[in-house]
């Protein structure tokens, strides 16, 4: 499909931010292309780590394509990728389809963010009944009382709430739902948890529903229609200055999206490391929206392959988390790092 010119403005504006002009290299006869797809959620720092392992090894091209999470594992099955990137686990079915097995490995960490185009409104805080309220279709108006209670003497505008979501099966609408379903019963009743789930009615027979193509797709309808509204991975948001809300969270505080934010609610998982607690953070100052992002592997590559990918994946977990912060990713922690890396060394 032809992208509209916002679309591929946007994605060159991200590029240039994320990668600078690659130089001229001339390449050996045994060049080694390794061919990657999946969540765009982490595709801003897999396209620098594997930008700048490049740069080191000139002889290795790493093409990653941000086709969602969904796209990825199905291609990753069919055989047509070395490896792919979910934002959620793959389930024992998915890989058991993958001949010889996989290897999974989470790489990054990062938080899921609500942006918006209001002008004249630069802090928004939403609470979980209007955030829940706008998804389910319930808080149609931006100056619906709801929303008005937590922003006590800010004008809202007297106009229809476009909720942008995502128009492919993704990792970022898994997350999202998936706090969604926590903090709201209604939401777990009549949406649930789901990479492309079926939206509320109320905002669909209304007009209220825009989708896009991946997550640089939304930041598009985001920046292109006033009144909108939705989710995207923050490094989108952040590396193009968009606006977003702060968010309240389980402790009932209303929190900005930034890296003490983050690290709040990666070290209160870390504590009790339930994974219930990943869908909604406990703790002071935690963010309440958060993901591991992984790479999917095959057990099995021939040998000159084999080497290469575990050394492409070494220098993610090693000199590559340095950049995590740069980009509006969390760094995993060393002790974490550690156990992912002697598991890098079962890829044969």
């Amino acid at each position: 499909m032809k992208l509209p010119p916002r679309f591929r403005s946007f994605s060159l504006a991200l590029a240039t931010l994320v990668m600078t002009a690659l130089p001229q290299a001339s390449f050996a006869a045994e060049t080694i292309k390794i061919v990657v797809a999946g969540a765009s959620f982490p595709a801003p720092i897999y396209l620098r780590w594997f930008r700048d392992y490049y740069l080191a090894h000139p002889e290795v091209q790493i093409d990653y394509q941000a086709i969602g999470s969904a796209g990825g594992v199905s291609n990753l099955i069919k055989g047509t990728l070395d490896f792919a990137g979910s934002d959620l686990p793959v389930t024992a079915e998915e890989a058991a389809k993958v001949p010889g097995g996989i290897v999974q490995l989470p790489m990054t960490a990062g938080a899921v963010v609500i942006a918006y185009n209001l002008p004249g409104v630069d802090a928004l805080k939403l609470s979980r009944e209007a955030i829940a309220g706008i998804f389910l279709g319930r808080v149609a108006r931006w100056n619906d009382p709801v929303i008005a209670a937590a922003n006590p003497g800010v004008a809202l505008p007297d106009l229809p709430i476009f909720v942008v979501a995502r128009g492919d099966s993704s990792g970022t609408t898994f997350v999202t739902a998936r706090h969604l379903n926590a903090i709201s019963p209604d939401f777990a009743q009549s949406v649930g948890v789901d990479m492309n789930p079926e939206w509320p009615r109320a905002l669909q027979e209304r007009g209220g529903l825009v989708r896009g193509l991946g997550n640089g797709g939304v930041a598009a309808f985001i920046q292109a229609i006033p009144g909108s509204i939705g989710y995207l991975q923050y490094s989108y948001a952040y590396l193009t200055n968009m606006t977003m809300a702060l968010l309240q969270n389980r402790a009932g505080e209303y929190v900005a999206p930034d890296g003490d934010s983050f690290r709040a609610a990666i070290e209160s998982f870390r504590a009790n490391m339930d994974l219930s607690e990943i869908a909604d953070p406990t703790g002071d100052g935690s963010y309440p929206i958060l993901s591991l992002s992984w790479l999917v592997l095959r057990k099995d590559y021939p040998d000159d392959r084999a080497r290469v990918i575990r050394d492409v994946i070494h220098y993610a977990l090693t000199d590559g988390q340095k950049v995590a912060d740069l980009l509006g990713y969390i760094p995993l922690k060393e002790d974490a790092l550690k156990l992912i890396r002697e598991k890098v060394e079962t890829i044969q």
